[in-house]
């Protein structure tokens, strides 16, 4: 298997692309050792002390624990890919949620954030998505390589919000949450 580690604008983060579609519709974050009890490659590299596993739609981003140096941890993590990787994994289809519930401001905001936010952040190991739209102010979570990065505020507020204002004038900010 071919691995291509990028790095991402949270140096605490690296993106590790695989050839391979790894998520359907959306992305998976495992934030402990417990939560990823499918996963027993993804595990491993909690173990190693990652803090984050990320997986977009072709890649893995992983957050390590910020004492800790890539030197120490990179070979081994892609080394527990290479060989510890499912080798009968199929990509794991995420269900979207139907909008029939959803007004049409958060849906205008979803559009925007899919076509034309979230290809800029997936190039960046990561993903945003809207968790609630109320009175001008949308609240994202970020995620992946973004969660807690410390370029996030800026593109948040340069990027995202400057983005969104234009496209759904509704919008008067944006604020990051977290679960």
């Amino acid at each position: 298997m071919n691995i291509d580690v990028q790095q991402t604008p949270n140096p605490d983060t690296l993106k590790f692309v695989l050839g391979l579609e790894l998520v359907q519709n959306g992305s998976i974050e495992f934030k402990s050792h417990s939560e990823a009890k499918e996963y027993p490659f993804v595990q491993k590299i909690f173990e190693l002390g990652a803090e984050l596993v990320f997986f977009g739609a072709n890649f893995i981003s992983v957050k390590k624990n910020g004492s800790l140096e890539w030197g120490k941890i990179l070979e081994e993590i892609k080394n527990i890919i290479k060989n510890d990787f499912p080798k009968n994994f199929t990509a794991i289809n995420i269900k979207k949620e139907t909008s029939d519930n959803k007004d049409e401001i958060f849906k205008k905001i979803e559009e925007v954030l899919e076509l034309k936010i979230r290809p800029a952040v997936a190039q960046d190991g990561g993903n945003i998505k809207l968790r609630s739209f109320i009175d001008g102010v949308a609240e994202v979570e970020l995620q992946g390589s973004c969660a807690g990065c410390p370029s996030s505020t800026l593109t948040l507020k340069q990027g995202v919000e400057r983005m969104l204002v234009h496209y759904v004038p509704e919008v008067k900010s944006v604020r990051a949450v977290s679960l």
